[in-house]
C-alpha cells in the first residue's frame, strides 16, 4: 500500500454518508499519505496491544513512507523502545533508469517495553562466513582472515616476503602484523598464510571451520550478506510455479528476524502476510532447532473468488501447507516436508440478521463458529467434525481434547460425557453458564481424571445473551 502503486479502499466515519463503501486511495490521491498513516495507525495500535510484555516488532518498509512510520512508531510504541532501523539490500541489480539505484529496504523494530530487556536477550547470528577448501588442505575447509590489526606496535611491525614470487609487504600505515615474526614463520611453515589467489595479495591467516567459534556475533544493522527479493521470487515460484506472486520477502530475511527475536516457544503474528515466508521461516527454525513456535498469518483474499487469485487461500495457504508436508518443485526435485500442522480460517458475518432479529439457526452458527476460537486459544485446532451436533463440538491435537458445549439445554451432555470418557484425554470442557463458572456440571465428570471446566469466555457470551434474549 504505501507506494501507491496497488491502491486500498479507505474507509473513514467522518465521509461514510459521502462515501458509505470508502475511498478508493491510488497513486495520485492527495491525501495518500495522510490516509496510509490512518490506515497504518489502527494497525498499529492493534499490534501494540496484541504484543506480550516481552515482545518486539519488526516492520518492512521502502523510501516512500519511512520517514513518516518512524514518526508514527514513535508515537504508538513510543522512542524509547525503539531498537534498530535496519538496512537490508533487497537487490543487487542495479537500476539505470534513475538518479541513484535504490537498492535496500528498512525494517523498523521496537520493543513494547524496553524495560523488560536486557543487553544480551536479543540472540546472537550465526557467523555467516564461507568456508572452502580450495587447495584440499587435510583439515579441511577454512577462511581467511586478514593477517594485519590495527595500531602500531615496533615488535609486529615487519617485512614478509611471499615465498612464491618474493614480493615484499609491510603493514598498512598505522597497522601491525598479528604475530611475532617468528610465530609468523611458525604459520607460513605450518601451511596457514596465504597470499590471496593468484598470490598477489598481503598475507592473510586461515581460519579453519573445526576451529571456528559457534556463538555467533551480535547483529548488527546492515544486512547485506543474506537473500533478496529477487530470491524471494525464485523461492515462491519453485513451490508454486512461476509468476505466483511479485516481490516476496526472501526466506533468510524472516529467518534471520526470528533467529534474532524469538524463542523455541514463541507466539509470532503476521499481519500483513502476502506469500507466507513467516511461517515458512518458522517452520523452518522449529525444524533445524526443534521448537516449538507457532504462527499466525493475516492476509485478505485480494480478489474474487472463481475469477482472480485468492491470495489468502491459493498463495499463503498453499505454500505452507506444500512446505509442511513436502512437494515436488518446479524443477522435478522432491523437496522434503518440515512439518507441523495449519489450519485455514475466514472471517464472515454470522446470518443475515442483527442480534436483535436474529434466528435460532444464527444461534448454532455463531456458537459453532465460536468453538473455533475456543479451540484456537487451547491450541487444539482439529475438530472431529463427525461427532459435531447442534448442542456441543469436540476438538483435539491428539494429546489433548477441548470440548464446547453451547446450548442452555443439557439434556444431551450425558452424550458428550461419554464421549470424554471414551477417549480418555486430557480434557478442557467449555460451558454456555450466565454465572460466569462451569462448576455446577462437575458432577456430570465424576470418576474421569483430568478434566478441567470453564465457562464459555465472556465476549462470546455477551453475542450469546444478545441472541437469546
Amino acid at each position: 500500500y504505501n507506494t501507491g502503486s496497488d491502491g486500498f479502499t479507505y474507509r473513514d466515519k467522518r465521509v461514510l454518508s459521502e462515501y458509505p463503501d470508502g475511498v478508493e486511495i491510488g497513486k495520485n490521491h492527495p491525501a495518500r499519505h495522510s490516509a496510509w498513516l490512518s490506515f497504518m495507525k489502527r494497525r498499529l495500535i492493534l499490534a501494540h496491544n496484541l504484543l506480550s510484555a516481552h515482545g518486539i516488532i519488526f516492520i518492512s518498509i521502502d523510501d516512500n513512507e519511512d520517514a513518516a512510520l518512524k514518526l508514527l512508531c514513535d508515537e504508538v510504541f513510543m522512542r524509547e523502545n525503539k531498537v534498530a532501523d535496519i538496512i537490508w539490500q533487497s537487490r543487487k541489480s542495479v537500476s539505470n533508469d534513475t538518479f541513484i539505484s535504490n537498492n535496500h529496504n528498512y525494517t523498523l523494530v521496537y520493543f513494547k517495553d524496553a524495560n523488560t530487556w536486557q543487553k544480551g536477550d536479543l540472540n546472537l547470528v550465526a557467523k555467516t562466513d564461507k568456508f572452502s577448501n580450495p587447495d584440499n588442505d587435510p583439515r579441511g575447509a577454512w577462511v581467511a582472515d586478514p593477517f594485519d590489526a590495527p595500531e602500531v606496535r615496533a615488535n609486529l611491525t615487519y617485512e614478509i616476503v611471499n615465498p612464491n614470487n618474493n614480493k615484499s609487504y609491510f603493514p598498512t600505515k598505522g597497522r601491525h602484523w598479528r604475530t611475532t615474526e617468528e610465530e609468523y614463520l611458525r604459520l607460513l611453515a605450518d601451511n596457514r598464510i596465504v597470499f590471496g589467489k593468484r598470490g598477489l595479495t598481503k598475507p592473510q591467516l586461515k581460519r579453519f571451520a573445526s576451529e571456528a567459534e559457534e556463538k555467533g556475533r551480535v547483529p548488527i544493522s546492515i544486512w547485506n550478506d543474506i537473500e533478496t527479493t529477487t530470491e524471494g521470487t525464485k523461492q515462491v515460484d519453485r513451490i508454486l510455479g512461476k509468476g505466483a506472486f511479485k516481490n516476496p520477502k526472501p526466506l533468510e530475511l524472516l529467518h534471520r528476524i526470528l533467529s534474532i527475536a524469538s524463542a523455541s516457544n514463541s507466539i509470532i503474528l503476521d499481519f500483513f502476510a502476502g506469500s507466507g515466508t513467516t511461517l515458512h521461516a518458522t517452520l523452518q527454525l522449529n525444524h533445524e532447532d526443534g521448537g516449538r513456535r507457532q504462527c499466525i498469518l493475516v492476509q485478505e483474499p485480494f480478489g474474487k473468488e472463481g475469477n482472480e487469485t485468492n491470495i489468502c487461500r491459493d498463495i499463503t495457504y498453499e505454500r505452507n501447507r506444500r512446505v509442511m508436508q513436502g512437494y515436488t518443485d518446479t524443477r522435478g526435485n522432491t523437496v522434503e516436508g518440515l512439518g507441523g500442522s495449519l489450519r485455514y480460517y475466514r472471517t464472515a458475518f454470522v446470518g443475515d440478521n442483527n442480534a436483535k432479529n436474529a434466528h435460532e439457526d444464527d444461534q448454532i452458527t455463531l456458537a459453532q463458529q465460536a468453538g473455533c476460537l475456543i479451540a484456537l486459544a487451547e491450541n487444539t485446532l482439529e475438530e472431529l467434525t463427525d461427532l459435531r451436533t447442534d448442542f456441543y463440538q469436540l476438538f483435539t491435537d491428539g494429546k489433548r481434547l477441548t470440548t464446547v458445549y453451547f446450548q442452555e439445554d443439557a439434556r444431551v451432555l450425558p452424550d458428550l460425557v461419554e464421549l470424554v470418557r471414551e477417549r480418555a484425554l486430557p480434557t478442557t470442557a467449555y460451558f454456555l453458564t450466565w454465572n460466569g463458572t462451569a462448576e455446577e456440571f462437575a458432577p456430570e465428570f465424576d470418576g474421569i481424571p483430568q478434566v478441567q471446566l470453564k465457562a464459555i469466555p465472556s465476549p462470546i457470551l455477551e453475542i450469546y445473551k444478545k441472541l437469546l434474549a
